[in-house]
């Protein structure tokens, strides 16, 4: 079933693959090159991630396998892991491992090669056949190779992808940085236009924060910090992204979320940290001051809603200064 000679094929994965370091991008060019040299009706590639079984692209599955996580423990996912090996299953219907396959794929063959990094698995290539003994041992020696290959391309991509995290995201609190927002608020703003969906952004300030820094020292800051970021990141839903904006101004972006619906996570946000009780003095707590703005109501740009939420985020801060 081998469409082209070794060379030829492994010339033809280098080349298709290595001008994207982008994940997404890559894994999807190796998928749809395998699919070119070994005929197959379904092929996917399969990346541990913490702990997990993550598709990292495929073709030939409904869209929504993207979005599914696989358990190590899984039959077929647990032999190779514990064994490294590849595993081969010519005839589904009298495998023991028939129960893990979703009945919806119809697969009859299939074959399972492990990805090797510095001798640990990290990653499984999957290539399935409706018809019964449909590779030969030519295939599962060529996906084998293939394997070793991809180790150190995806070797690259993950580099890539460190290196790219460490420009976007801020070291000290692990959120993403402005430049993120920027990009993120654009894309948000083209899916609101084009889908009719709403979204918000809640801009935070930690009142006190640098009488904090100044009487404690800047070490003790750095630690209050992360404190609450870790206790911002329990409150908020795993779909709402946080953003360093400056030294202690932080965004936080709520997908598919009203202006109403942010100033109820806003004030829950602020009662929250004000229960922490972290105080500089007697007199002195620290708090948080939050301004809210909504799409498309408030804005249909970037800077307009980060100007929207900032304006209301300090009128809520003096207003508290006024009560005192």
């Amino acid at each position: 079933m081998i469409q082209t000679d070794i060379t030829g094929a492994l010339l033809l994965l280098h080349r298709n693959v290595a001008r994207y370091l982008k994940k997404e991008e890559a894994f999807k060019r190796v998928v749809l090159t395998i699919r070119k040299l070994v005929k197959s009706d379904g092929c996917a590639i399969l990346m541990v991630e913490n702990g997990n079984i993550v598709v990292a692209a495929h073709y030939g599955f409904p869209d929504n396998l993207k979005n599914v996580q696989f358990k190590t423990s899984d039959g077929p996912i647990k032999y190779i892991m514990a064994t490294g090996r590849v595993l081969y299953i010519p005839d589904v219907t009298k495998s023991r491992f028939k129960s893990f396959m979703p009945e919806a794929r119809r697969m009859k063959s299939l074959i399972f090669v492990p990805i090797k990094i510095n001798g640990n698995v990290s990653g499984i290539i999957h290539l399935d056949s409706k018809k019964k003994n449909a590779f030969t041992r030519q295939d599962i020696n060529f996906i084998r190779l293939i394997s070793s290959e991809l180790s150190t391309i995806i070797e690259r991509i993950i580099l890539y992808s460190k290196v790219e995290q460490l420009s976007i995201k801020d070291h000290l609190t692990g959120y993403f940085n402005k430049r993120n927002l920027l990009y993120d608020l654009n894309k948000k703003i083209e899916e609101g236009k084009r889908y009719k969906k709403n979204f918000s952004i809640i801009m935070i300030d930690i009142d006190n924060f640098k009488k904090y820094n100044d009487y404690f020292g800047h070490t003790a800051g750095d630690s209050l910090l992360r404190f609450i970021c870790r206790h911002l990141r329990k409150i908020l839903r795993k779909a709402d992204i946080t953003y360093r904006y400056g030294g202690d101004e932080f965004v936080v972006l709520l997908p598919e979320t009203t202006k109403q619906g942010a100033q109820i996570c806003a004030a829950r946000l602020e009662e929250n940290v004000k229960n922490l009780n972290k105080k500089i003095d007697k007199d002195t707590k620290i708090t948080l001051s939050t301004g809210v703005a909504g799409f498309p109501e408030d804005g249909t740009s970037p800077v307009s809603l980060i100007k929207v939420a900032d304006r209301q985020m300090y009128k809520n801060k003096f207003y508290k200064k006024a009560k005192r």
